[in-house]
């Protein structure tokens, strides 16, 4: 039950005990007991309508005091010790008051203490969750890397990656080369930069022993704005760098991240470089740079599917070089080779784009000429001739001159497979051979 709603009931009862209790003549003196308690009850909000109420009740109970003198006493004793109640509970509610209140303002003490170290707590579980969010994306950019075997899906990836920081304002990738800076890529502030290139090449820091830092320059001074530097490099080999512009509050973070991802960005190059080399070996020999034969035939081998598909023809030349061998006897293999080398970039010179060179062996070469027209292959071959044979050769002091056979033959001659077109030039070839070097025959011209 309600505790104020007992209260009342208490009053209510203790009043109807007196009303029966007091004789029936004395009964009146209870209306003075309403209006004493009236006055306790209004004392909760002004303390002295205890004492006001008590004297008019004590004067309601004074009017009948001669004929009933105890009753009347009674009653006054009751209603003036009414009067200091309220002083009483006022007095302890007052005291619990100040006792609540330094409790509460210990307790708030303790609860700031205690938040402060729960927002400490979660300031560094926040801290950890970035760094965490940002490991995983470092992993997820790290595995997109290892899968991409050509240069530009890597750099490509790189872009994803940094174009997903709002923080960016900024950037350029650039490969090392050669002592030579190649850009890659670049974006936002950079692109309006018409001497970034030259800009990159004039720092001082980038060097090989340079690490991720934030570097200060005139020709992009800003002070909003800061330029961190993430060197791409392999111990002690230097592969390139991506310069990247941030916000001056994200600075210190992003030499962080280049810590992590710039020796990451640096493996990945080192490997598609690698490829690069690999496949490169695979299909070019190693002296002229040209095409290697086993090359040539997949490739020829293709066109000769073309052909069937849409009626593309096309001729193949057969090169080779009039008494290569004295070259040798005379002036040893070294510059047998060097003469070699030479004659592969003139060739590779006088064909047109799109036409295939390779090396067939030793001294003869082959060339994938994708044309129908007779004349435009003469024209081609004759320049490769004459290209060859105006090459002055020196060596010990003496100067020489080499000269070069070519047999041509083309596709839609009766061209079973590729085995025939190859013979069919070899053929026209030796013919040349035959009829005096130095000159070019055409299959097709050949009388048998």
């Amino acid at each position: 039950m309600n505790k104020k709603i007992l209260i009342l009931l208490c009053i209510f009862l203790t009043l109807i005990g007196l009303y029966f209790i007091m004789p029936l003549q004395n009964r009146t003196i209870v209306w003075g007991s309403f209006v004493a308690l009236a006055g306790f009850y209004y004392a909760r909000w002004v303390r002295i309508a205890v004492f006001i109420f008590s004297a008019v009740a004590c004067c309601i109970s004074f009017s009948f005091a001669k004929e009933y003198p105890f009753s009347t006493l009674s009653a006054c004793v009751i209603f003036i010790s009414l009067i200091p109640l309220p002083y009483y509970f006022h007095t302890k509610s007052e005291n619990c008051k100040r006792e609540f209140f330094a409790k509460n303002k210990t307790l708030k003490v303790q609860h700031n203490n205690i938040f402060q170290k729960y927002k400490k707590s979660f300031d560094e579980r926040q801290k950890y969750e970035n760094t965490m969010e940002r490991v995983v994306q470092f992993y997820v950019t790290c595995k997109k890397l290892s899968e991409c075997t050509v240069k530009e899906e890597y750099v490509k990836a790189i872009l994803k990656f940094i174009d997903e920081k709002v923080e960016v304002i900024g950037y350029c990738i650039f490969e090392r080369i050669k002592f030579e800076w190649k850009l890659l890529s670049c974006s936002g502030i950079f692109q309006d930069n018409k001497n970034l290139i030259y800009y990159t090449n004039s720092l001082k820091l980038l060097k090989n022993d340079k690490q991720c830092c934030v570097i200060d320059n005139e020709e992009f001074d800003n002070h909003n704005f800061k330029t961190i530097y993430w060197p791409l490099k392999i111990e002690e080999e230097f592969l390139g760098c991506i310069i990247i512009m941030t916000e001056l509050d994200d600075a210190d973070r992003y030499v962080d991240d280049g810590g992590i991802f710039a020796p990451q960005i640096a493996l990945g190059f080192k490997k598609i470089s690698l490829l690069d080399e690999i496949g490169y070996k695979s299909r070019n020999d190693e002296l002229t740079g040209l095409y290697l034969k086993r090359y040539f035939l997949q490739r020829l081998n293709s066109q000769m599917r073309r052909e069937k598909r849409y009626g593309d023809s096309f001729y193949v030349l057969m090169l080779d070089l009039d008494y290569f061998k004295k070259i040798n006897d005379k002036y040893g293999h070294l510059t047998g080779d060097k003469v070699l080398a030479i004659v592969a970039r003139a060739i590779s010179s006088a064909v047109r784009p799109g036409d295939l060179v390779s090396r067939y062996g030793g001294e003869e070469f082959l060339i994938l000429i994708t044309t129908n027209n007779k004349m435009e292959v003469k024209a081609v071959a004759t320049k490769i001739k004459d290209s060859i044979k105006n090459i002055i050769f020196e060596e010990n002091g003496e100067q020489f001159h080499i000269a070069v056979s070519i047999g041509v033959s083309c596709s839609s001659k009766n061209a079973q497979d590729q085995n025939f077109i190859i013979n069919a030039a070899d053929k026209a070839l030796y013919r040349a051979k035959n009829y005096g070097r130095d000159q070019i025959v055409f299959y097709d011209d050949i009388v048998f």
